[in-house]
């Protein structure tokens, strides 16, 4: 009986042993391709565009139409598939916005962002922040909003709208600095980003006297919940505070499909001309990129990465708990070949654009669920 107990004990612990060092499972699946006429608005498809989402559950979303200058509203779910015209955002008067790169919706306000603007509506009124002069520490150097990813999502603000976040670059010291801002001042956050593997991947060229050209990569910036989330697009490091304590922690992961770094460059300064500089930036804007990290659902956030090579294109989807333990990954140009770079997260399912049979109009699309097996 004693061994038999013991024996029992020992299969207890192996078998715990083991099912705690396998991440749980998760399987993938891909809808039939899909299609909005996005000619019906004036807008197209094959031309990148800021988008935001007008709900916590990303049920629908806020869409810039550069065309028309408007903001659309548009839906990807199979049930509520649907693209709505919106109103033009005026230019000149009370309530204008000159010109933005990106958006932020909230519940009290759009937030529109330029490289080094910072604009909103009070009381019908333009709201005009320039970071240079708000941030300005004496120096007089140029300051820049950073922490978008690719796929023209910008979601550094809470849908309850109470403050926002966002990535400042110092061009005189090429640092990068965490602020927020609550619709009244701006306050530095104590962070930590990883300057060493940056200024590693930094690739700068003296164009001509006063004028220097680089990659000029900068982190990403997603808030989710009470989470300030920092990822890099040359590795697979993630830096996450949260906003109560401001504690910081430091993430970094493994993969069987893919590389978790660009190679470095071999040479990031010092280069003679153009066509060196531009040979070594294609190789390493060619290499590994890795994407954003966004909620998912409750329970799992995901990143996209992406594999240039001369023969294919790769894309990559990796998954995370909140504890941001790598819990699966999956090559899903295995599963569909024909995909773009532009995602979003839709309602708990990740929507993938389409590269087949491309066409102007019509945005084609697929929405990815993710299940536990």
């Amino acid at each position: 009986m004693k061994i038999l107990l013991y024996l029992g004990f020992i299969t207890l612990v192996f078998g715990c042993t083991e099912e705690k060092s396998t991440v749980p499972k998760y399987q993938i699946s891909f809808s039939e391709e899909m299609s909005l006429d996005f000619g019906k608005v004036g807008m197209s498809s094959q031309l990148p565009f800021s988008i935001s989402p007008l709900d916590k559950k990303n049920e629908s979303f806020l869409v810039f139409n550069t065309f028309l200058r408007r903001l659309d509203t548009v839906s990807f779910s199979p049930e509520k598939k649907r693209l709505v015209p919106g109103l033009e955002i005026p230019r000149e008067g009370p309530g204008s916005i000159p010109s933005f790169y990106h958006f932020n919706y909230t519940k009290q306000r759009i937030i529109f962002f330029t490289p080094n603007e910072i604009f909103y509506l009070k009381d019908g009124e333009t709201v005009h922040l320039k970071i240079t002069k708000v941030l300005d520490d004496g120096s007089g150097a140029l300051k820049a909003i950073k922490g978008a990813g690719r796929n023209g999502v910008f979601q550094v603000a809470p849908f309850t709208g109470e403050f926002l976040s966002v990535i400042i670059e110092d061009h005189e010291t090429e640092k990068f600095s965490l602020w927020k801002y609550d619709f009244e001042s701006f306050e530095e956050i104590s962070f930590s980003f990883d300057s060493e593997q940056i200024s590693k991947h930094m690739i700068s060229f003296d164009f001509a006297k006063g004028t220097t050209v680089s990659n000029a990569f900068s982190p990403y910036l997603t808030l989710s919940d009470s989470m300030l989330i920092v990822s890099y697009p040359f590795m697979n490091k993630i830096n996450m505070i949260e906003l109560g304590d401001l504690e910081q922690s430091d993430f970094q992961y493994e993969s069987k499909l893919f590389k978790t770094e660009k190679d470095q460059p071999g040479k990031t300064s010092g280069i003679n001309d153009w066509e060196e500089f531009f040979d070594i930036k294609s190789k390493w804007d060619n290499d590994v990129s890795y994407d954003a990290v966004f909620r998912l659902n409750d329970k799992l956030m995901c990143r996209m990465v992406f594999e240039s090579q001369q023969d294919s294109h790769k894309k990559f989807l990796e998954l995370f708990d909140n504890s941001f333990d790598k819990v699966g990954e999956f090559d899903l140009t295995a599963i569909e070949p024909d995909l773009k770079w532009f995602h979003i997260t839709v309602e708990g399912k990740i929507l993938i654009q389409s590269s087949k049979d491309p066409d102007e109009d019509i945005f084609k699309y697929y929405l990815v669920s993710v299940d536990p097996i």
